[in-house]
């Protein structure tokens, strides 16, 4: 019995067969692959906004980069951006972005490299005079910052106001604020000095890891008259609510 020979259009037939088979598979793979990095990113965000410090409240959002699909079949994603445009910390409002690598989709194990910056608008800045007894009212400037308070030379009790240089500490655990320009604000009494003992070029210490989870360190600042970035890194950082509920301590 013989078998008749496929027909020239049938033998057409299967290279677009094959063709739309190809064309459908890409379409559920770039709707998976849309459905997964949506998911994933809502995941990321959530458990972080879960896991802030105490004090410390906002809105996150976070991207995955790169192809999703392979980095979850290896169990972990090569970059993450974290950002928030609404953090509050212990009732500063300011802004957040972070972008951390080799982030384990289990969330167990510690996040790598991490790098980002905190910005504070000069509106937010006023606040952190609470933090030190040196000064009590603290504003931004070019290059550093401008503070005011009070203390007392040679039995007058005065008024000044002088223009600090902020450096970050070497330990990352806090920033330097050193009253460069000082000038007395109380002019009724009549005093003028080029500097005032205990004020000009005393450093102050200002402890910024009591805010930031252990791991995390100062770098750098950049400080303009609207705002203050602060750049943070860790080697590590477990991205769960232990490693980012556990502030640091200075001294």
């Amino acid at each position: 019995m013989s078998v008749a020979p496929e027909t020239p259009r049938k033998r057409r037939r299967w290279p677009v067969v094959l063709v739309v088979v190809v064309l459908v598979l890409a379409v559920l793979v770039v709707v998976a692959e849309f459905v997964l990095r949506g998911v994933v990113d809502r995941m990321i965000a959530q458990q972080v906004e879960q896991s802030l410090p105490d004090g410390a409240t906002g809105r996150v959002e976070a991207h995955a980069n790169g192809i999703v699909i392979p980095q979850l079949i290896s169990g972990s994603l090569d970059d993450v951006e974290i950002s928030s445009r609404k953090l509050t910390v212990d009732g500063i409002p300011l802004a957040a972005d972070v972008t951390a690598h080799d982030v384990p989709i289990d969330g167990k194990g510690d996040v790598r490299d991490v790098d980002g910056n905190v910005t504070l608008a000069s509106s937010s800045v006023k606040d952190l005079a609470k933090y030190s007894p040196l000064f009590d009212r603290l504003s931004l400037a070019d290059g550093g910052v401008e503070l005011s308070g009070k203390t007392a030379v040679l039995g007058y009790d005065i008024s000044y106001a002088a223009k600090g240089a902020v450096v970050a500490q070497d330990d990352g655990k806090g920033i330097t604020i050193t009253p460069k320009t000082v000038r007395i604000t109380n002019s009724a009494l009549g005093l003028k000095v080029d500097s005032i003992p205990g004020v000009t070029n005393v450093p102050v210490q200002v402890c910024t890891a009591q805010f930031l989870p252990s791991q995390l360190r100062v770098r750098s600042l950049d400080i303009s008259s609207s705002r203050a970035s602060v750049r943070v890194t860790a080697d590590s950082l477990p991205l769960n609510e232990q490693g980012l509920q556990t502030v640091g301590r200075c001294g």
